[in-house]
Order: C-alpha cells, then sequence, then structure tokens
C-alpha cells in the first residue's frame, strides 16, 4: 500500500517492526526482500512518485573540495532515487578491491568476494541481467565471429572487463517495482515522508523512533524494532551527523569517522589512440549478446596492479568520429526543443532528466556559463551551423578521409580511501530546518599516479603490439586534473569495519554501539573498487536482509497491521 503522508494527521505516531528510510535501489531492494513476510514493514520515501522542485531543492548543498557537480543535481529524490537517473552499467567488484592492499592505506573489506557472490546473484536476478558471469570467456562463442577480434597484446597485462547492462523494463526501480510493493500486504510506503532526526535512548545504544516531517511544516513519528538508513552516500552521513541530541557529534560518530572517506569514481578525457585497425568491441564498444546487453573496457590485471602498487582502473576507446555525429545528433535534439536563450539550457533534457542538467553532459562539459552562453549561440543558429557542419562531415570527400580509428581514451579509475576527503554540516539550513552538507572531495596522490603510470602502460602495451598509438594529453602540472570529474557514485561516508575505530558499521552493516540501526548503500563500501556501485549495493542489501530476517522473531512480538495512533 502507498500513503502519502499528507494525509496524515499531524503527531501521528506509525509503529511497524522494520523501517527502512529511502525509496532507492537499496531501499527498494529491501522492502521486496522483506515483501509478503511475518512481519510488518514501512519503506519512507522523501519524494512522490514523480520529480517535485521543492523536495529536490532539500539537496542543494556546498562543494569546497574538487570540482565537483552540484549537489542538487547528482542525485535524484522521488521513488526510485538515482535508478530515475542511471544506465543500468552493472558489475560486481573484482577480488583484488576486497583485499588489504598494503600500498593503499584503509584498503580491504571484513569479508571476500566469495561471500558476497551467492548476494550477487541474486542481485543479478532481481536486476533482470544475464548469467552471472563477467569472464569474458564465457561469452566469446555466443559472439562468433567477433571473438576474432580481440586486441592480440602480446603480454597480459592488459585485461578486458566487461559489463553488464540492465533492460529498459527494469532500469527504473519505482517504476519496475512500484506494483510488486503495492500489492504486497505487509509492506507500507510512505511518500512525501522526510526523516529530519533519528531519536534514541537515553545512552544511544539504541533507536526508538524517528522524526518525519513533511513540507508543509507538520510532523509525525514512526517507531520500529529495526531501522535501516538507506539514503545515499550523501544523505546517510547527514542524517547521523545531525542526530546530535544525545551524542554531540552525531549518531555512531564516537570516533569521528561519520562523513569521511568520500570517494567517487575519477573520470576524464586523457588523450587520443589512433587504432592500427578499427576499435574492436573489446577496446570499449557495447552490443548485444541474446537478450544480455553487454559493454566492455579496458583495464590491467591484478598482477599488474600489485606490481606498480596501483588502484584499479579501466580505459574505453570510443572512436573520435562516432562522438562527434552523437554531439551532432545532441544538438539536433535540443534546437527541435526551440530554446529561447542560454538561461533555458539546463532544462532542456530527456523527460527525466530534464531537472538534472548535469547529468552525462556534466562529464564532458564544464559549468562554466561561459560554456553555456556559447552552447546557447550554437544553438540558436543551429540551423545555419548544422547545414555547413552537415555538410562536411557527410560529404563523399570526408567520409572517404574518414578517421574510425582515431579514439579518445576515457579514464575511469578506482579512488583510494582518504578521510580528509569527506562530507560535513554546513551552517546553511535547508526548508525543514536540517543543516545542508558541504562536501569537500579529495582525491590522493596514488589516484593522480594511477591514471598517469596506467596511460604508460598502456600506450606501451599497444606500441609494441603494433595495434595503436596513444597521444596523452595529461600534463605534469596541474592543468590535466582540473577537467577530472566525478560518476555521481557516492562512496564510503559509513564505511564497514569489524574494528568501530575504522568504521561506522560493522560487517553486517550495523552501526557500531547501536543495536537496532542498519546502513545500506554503498556509503558502507570500504573502498570503491573500479565498477559502478548499485550491483554490490543490491547485493550488500540481500545479504543484509537475509541478516535481519535471521534475528526477527517471526511468532512473538510482532506488528499485526501497521498501527497509526495520535500522540497528542
Amino acid at each position: 500500500m502507498f500513503i502519502d503522508a499528507l494525509t496524515l494527521p499531524e503527531d501521528t505516531l506509525v509503529e511497524t517492526d522494520i523501517c527502512i528510510i529511502g525509496g532507492g535501489a537499496a531501499g527498494i531492494t529491501l522492502a521486496r526482500e522483506f515483501s509478503n513476510q511475518p512481519y510488518q514493514v514501512c519503506l519512507l520515501e522523501s519524494g512522490g512518485l514523480d520529480y517535485g522542485e521543492a523536495t529536490q531543492s532539500l539537496y542543494t548543498g556546498e562543494n569546497v573540495g574538487v570540482n565537483y557537480f552540484p549537489l542538487k543535481e547528482a542525485r535524484a529524490r522521488y521513488f526510485g532515487g538515482s535508478t530515475n537517473l542511471w544506465a543500468g552499467w552493472s558489475r560486481p567488484l573484482d577480488d583484488i578491491d576486497f583485499e588489504d592492499r598494503p600500498w593503499m592505506p584503509y584498503s580491504g573489506w571484513p569479508f571476500t568476494k566469495a561471500e558476497l557472490d551467492p548476494y550477487y546473484k541474486r542481485a543479478q536476478k532481481a536486476c533482470k541481467l544475464g548469467p552471472y558471469e563477467y569472464d569474458l570467456a564465457y561469452w566469446e562463442e555466443a559472439l562468433g565471429e567477433l571473438q576474432r577480434r580481440q586486441l592480440p597484446f602480446l603480454t597480459e597485462q592488459i585485461a578486458t572487463y566487461l559489463w553488464q547492462i540492465i533492460p529498459p523494463t527494469h532500469l527504473h526501480f519505482g517504476e519496475a517495482y512500484r506494483a510488486e510493493l503495492e500489492q504486497a500486504r505487509n509492506i507500507n510506503t510512505i511518500l512525501s515522508a522526510n526523516v529530519v532526526e533519528i531519536e534514541t535512548n537515553d545512552t544511544a545504544q539504541a533507536v526508538t523512533r524517528l522524526r518525519v516531517a513533511r513540507l508543509d511544516g507538520k510532523q509525525f513519528w514512526v517507531a520500529a524494532k529495526v531501522f535501516i538508513l538507506a539514503v545515499g552516500g550523501i544523505e546517510n552521513p547527514r542524517l547521523l551527523l545531525g542526530s546530535n541530541q544525545v551524542q554531540s557529534n552525531g549518531l555512531g560518530n564516537q570516533y569521528d569517522l561519520v562523513g569521511r572517506f568520500f570517494m567517487e569514481h575519477p573520470y576524464l578525457i586523457s588523450g587520443k589512440m589512433r587504432l592500427s585497425s578499427p576499435a574492436p568491441l573489446y577496446a570499449g564498444r557495447s552490443c548485444q549478446i541474446g537478450e544480455t546487453f553487454i559493454a566492455t573496457a579496458l583495464g590491467l590485471s591484478k598482477e599488474v596492479q600489485e606490481r606498480e602498487q596501483m588502484v584499479n582502473f579501466c580505459a574505453r576507446l570510443l572512436p573520435f568520429e562516432e562522438e562527434w555525429i552523437k554531439a551532432f545528433q545532441r544538438l539536433k535534439r535540443l534546437k527541435n526543443r526551440q530554446p529561447t536563450g542560454h538561461q533555458a539550457f539546463p532544462t532542456l533534457k530527456e523527460q527525466r532528466r530534464k531537472y538534472f542538467p548535469t547529468i552525462k553532459e556534466g562529464r564532458k562539459y564544464d559549468s562554466d556559463p561561459t560554456f553555456i552562453q556559447d552552447l546557447a549561440t550554437t544553438i540558436a543558429n543551429f540551423d545555419r551551423i548544422a547545414a555547413k557542419a552537415y555538410a562536411k562531415l557527410f560529404s563523399k570527400k570526408s567520409l572517404s578521409a574518414a578517421q574510425p580509428n582515431l579514439c579518445n581514451t576515457h579514464l575511469i579509475g578506482e579512488q583510494a580511501p582518504n578521510p580528509d576527503s569527506r562530507i560535513t554540516l554546513s551552517r546553511e539550513r535547508d526548508s525543514l530546518g536540517l543543516n545542508r552538507v558541504q562536501l569537500d572531495w579529495r582525491l590522493s596522490p596514488i589516484d593522480k599516479y594511477t591514471i598517469e603510470r596506467s596511460q604508460q602502460i598502456i600506450a606501451e602495451e599497444f606500441a609494441r603490439s603494433g595495434l595503436g598509438q596513444l597521444q596523452s594529453e595529461l600534463t605534469e602540472d596541474d592543468t590535466s586534473w582540473q577537467s577530472v570529474r566525478g560518476s555521481y557514485h557516492h562512496i564510503g561516508t559509513t564505511r564497514m569495519s569489524i574494528n568501530p575505530k575504522q568504521g561506522v558499521v560493522n560487517e553486517q552493516c550495523q552501526v557500531h554501539g547501536v543495536s537496532n540501526l542498519y546502513v545500506a548503500g554503498s556509503s558502507v563500501f570500504p573502498t570503491s573498487g573500479l565498477s559502478n556501485p548499485t550491483l554490490t549495493i543490491i547485493a550488500l542489501a540481500v545479504r543484509l536482509a537475509d541478516h535481519i530476517k535471521e534475528h526477527m522473531d517471526s511468532s512473538a512480538g510482532v506488528t499485526k497491521g501497521l498501527e497509526v495512533t495520535s500522540t497528542k
């Protein structure tokens, strides 16, 4: 059942067995795992079923570190969370990502990848992906003739990484699983419900209830036996830090770890590769095999990472001409929407993305207003410019002289854990009275070293094997690093560790020292790895659901139904 919080009387007390805060990938996965179990579940979602400007504005914050996207646009605050924005790229973390790497401080998970493999398989099915197979050899037979187009490197230093892509029918979790949650007899989803404080007992060893606010200024309360915080890598620490009535530094923050170790996947275009022959699938192209969509990239083997003391990374070689054609098509779509001036440009997006102007384009373009103005001028004069560009690009002379072997090298890297890269609370408050966030994103020397050294190794391997020549555009000064962007992945701010002095949650994602509070999402990752985080988020959510189900007493003390009473 779905309930709009605006219909609840002020100061209502909602009582349930399990309360999940956040209706994104983690929250919806948890709710589905608890579906039709012998206990009541309440899923709280800040937004509605669609985008709302007033709710989205609660995400506004300040960037004070490495240049980053506007925080309001880096996430989505309505049912389905940021799955409303993503492209569905899915890949488990690598074995090395879970290991303690001596050259990387603060590395290592409390368990190995083998512990997570059964949950990855279940996550794979939940996302309607193909077989749980990410070794390229598995797909070679299905690829047929394409498999003979692998890049024939002379050594095994270069690895090929593979992603699977969630089909469009299940890409946006809010749409894909709404009916299922509506029909579940034990799940109640409350929309327009903004959790503003986590209340505890006098010792802060157990959560007693949540204070939940509506945009109209009224509030209600939710009491439960178990609480799960699943509002993302920025909002998870924000809510813990702001819940400071008993612990002045914030809940779970007795060792000043909440909000620290913010990680992203640094991204930049580092140069151009001139291949000896057209770019094959395994250099970064995408294709469909049966009903499964796959994409690939080049990386460095585990042995190379260990020898060179690097963090994980990958590179995609995307044909230069192909990118210009896509850019041309994008401009044409923008022109068809008839912008009235450069101030209107940020709203010219696809239906779900029109409110998030930095999504995708943010990786390629700076938010510099001069650029926006220049682009708007281009759009305004599109017909004249396009006619010349199209004629030049697609003339017989140009096509005959085309250079399909020229590619841009897109680098995406793991970021090493850095305690000084962090989320804190600013003095500014949002419309609900909560302190807004301040992001100080910082990179470490090993992050820059990995990008530089990986470029060198890839260039050497291509040249040695006669496959191509890399022209690096990285400079020795900081000029290159000013173009580094993130990938909209918010990781590490409530990190996992068996030792409470090294992490906010334990290996079961329970907040250290708080018996009934858990955290779900990429904020618990001790390291970021290379892979997009959502498949791991879902796998950890499935694992957490199993843990909670094992500890729920289904025979006694279970709420018979959602209980709603007045506190007055």
